[in-house]
């Protein structure tokens, strides 16, 4: 069973600044989740939490977030995790409302063979600007590295992935796979994608892939042929989209995510 926290703001105007600290000892492993809410108020309310991991020599740690700010909530966020010998880090985040979100899990691959791996998902409707990212060092040979960055947009909201991949002289024989995709409902709404990478070592494998789309009306019309409406067709779209988060969730998690989504999509949050 994972390791559960929930975090939430019931007060106009209100600072929140939690710490976190997880320590996984040689050879453990644990799965924490934390949920995150905050109602919607006429002043502004601040989440700006810390996070700290450490991994052991062969422990495995998955941190995973659900976020759903009102959309007067600015969440800026620190979190960071050193990585042992052969360990394994796991950041999984789903980030929904807020005004402005400001995201970057950190994480050192100090031991050899260490590992990290990032899936977040961001959705910015109208007023919103979410910035999300990862940022990883290879400080060890051997080590590796994914960041997968899935993003939507709607109604003129910004999303923004800001990612940074350092591989120190030294790290021979470590890779790094950086994918970057976006998603987007109108001409109004804007995503881009920063990312950012300093490899001083030539015995690396490093790659980088990001793709900006729109919902083409040749997918609405088949789904439509095959008996859904409109609204159902993009549903299912997106749906598919945020998949690589959501099955890496334990599934009562998934399931809410995908119906923050949706009622993100219909513009019944915030």
């Amino acid at each position: 069973m994972p390791v559960q926290a929930y975090f939430r703001m019931n007060s106009e105007g209100m600072g929140q600044f939690e710490h976190t600290l997880i320590i996984a000892e040689e050879g453990s492993e644990v799965h924490y989740i934390e949920g995150c809410s905050a109602p919607k108020y006429s002043a502004f309310n601040l989440h700006s939490g810390g996070v700290e991991v450490y991994v052991g020599e062969d422990a495995h740690v998955q941190y995973s977030t659900v976020q759903n700010w009102s959309k007067n909530t600015y969440n800026l966020n620190t979190k960071r995790a050193l990585v042992e010998q052969n360990g394994r880090m796991e950041w999984i985040s789903g980030s929904m409302g807020s005004k402005a979100t400001m995201l970057y899990p950190s994480t050192v691959l100090k031991g050899r063979g260490a590992s990290d791996n990032h899936i977040t998902i961001a959705f910015a409707g109208e007023g919103q600007d979410i910035d999300t990212g990862a940022k990883v060092y290879h400080n060890a040979p051997e080590t590796k590295s994914t960041i997968e960055s899935k993003s939507i947009s709607k109604d003129g909201g910004r999303t923004n992935y800001r990612g940074l991949v350092h591989i120190a002289d030294g790290a021979e024989n470590s890779s790094t796979a950086v994918e970057c995709d976006a998603l987007m409902f109108d001409n109004e709404s804007t995503s881009d994608t920063m990312p950012y990478m300093e490899i001083n070592e030539s015995k690396v494998d490093v790659a980088h892939e990001a793709t900006v789309g729109k919902i083409g009306d040749e997918d609405i019309f088949y789904l439509q042929t095959r008996g859904l409406d409109d609204d159902d067709a993009k549903q299912m779209i997106v749906s598919g989209f945020i998949e690589p988060i959501t099955e890496e969730l334990p599934i009562e998690y998934a399931v809410e995510l995908n119906r923050l989504v949706e009622l993100e999509m219909e513009g019944s949050l915030g």
